[in-house]
């Protein structure tokens, strides 16, 4: 991501900085991110010091997943996880009629529940940024290239489920259902996500990404 980050520590807790634009436009999908709390992505806030702009992220209690595999190797039970949080996320993002191109999808900008010393403890948690347009999937391209190359040698699952992953993103009509068609059918998921993955299941997107490369809009 082509953008300066920076935290910042106060009273109420830990916040990642992301610059804004002074000219950005106070339109729907703002609205939408800066009042609504949605289910999966870190709370948000829009601050103004003279002509600038910027946007706060509170992340107290978390890491990035940079920093996370800068210390863990990456195992099957963290990219499940992720891949099962990324559906959730997209899913709220149709909710509220906004698309996937004003996510983050960096290392830097997903965080999970965490330490340096400690393994994944929880959820994962996305970030949504409202002034400028991301290519979602040649941010997955990237961040999939990523993470194959912290996978942990050990874990057997981790490694093919990536190299799956990876291909999957190629395809025009890349679907993300079908990646967790495909975890379903590895019957990896912890038995205490099983009800939560069923009612999921009739609400998940049909496809991630629309048939052009460029284009994220989300079809159903």
């Amino acid at each position: 991501m082509d953008m300066e980050i920076r935290y910042e520590r106060g009273i109420n807790g830990t916040y990642m900085i992301l610059p804004g634009r002074p000219d950005g436009k106070a339109g729907y999908a703002k609205r939408m991110i800066l009042e609504n709390q949605m289910r999966g992505f870190l709370p948000m806030a829009q601050r103004y010091y003279d002509d600038d702009v910027s946007y706060e992220y509170k992340v107290s209690s978390l890491i990035s997943l940079a920093e996370y595999l800068e210390h863990h190797a990456l195992q099957s039970v963290v990219l499940k996880q992720w891949v099962f949080t990324l559906c959730q996320a997209v899913t709220e993002l149709e909710e509220y009629l906004l698309t996937e191109e004003y996510l983050l999808l960096s290392p830097e900008t997903i965080f999970l529940r965490g330490s340096e010393s400690e393994p994944f403890q929880g959820n994962f948690y996305f970030c949504l940024y409202p002034d400028a347009r991301q290519d979602a999937r040649e941010q997955l391209h990237q961040l999939i290239k990523y993470m194959m190359e912290r996978t942990d040698p050990g874990d057997k699952d981790c490694g093919p489920m990536c190299y799956e992953l990876y291909g999957a993103v190629q395809k025009d009509n890349f679907c993300i259902g079908e990646y967790m068609e495909a975890l379903e059918r590895w019957a990896l998921w912890p038995q205490s996500q099983e009800a939560e993955k069923k009612k999921e299941k009739k609400k998940r997107p049909k496809q991630l990404f629309a048939s052009g490369r460029n284009s994220g809009i989300i079809k159903q």
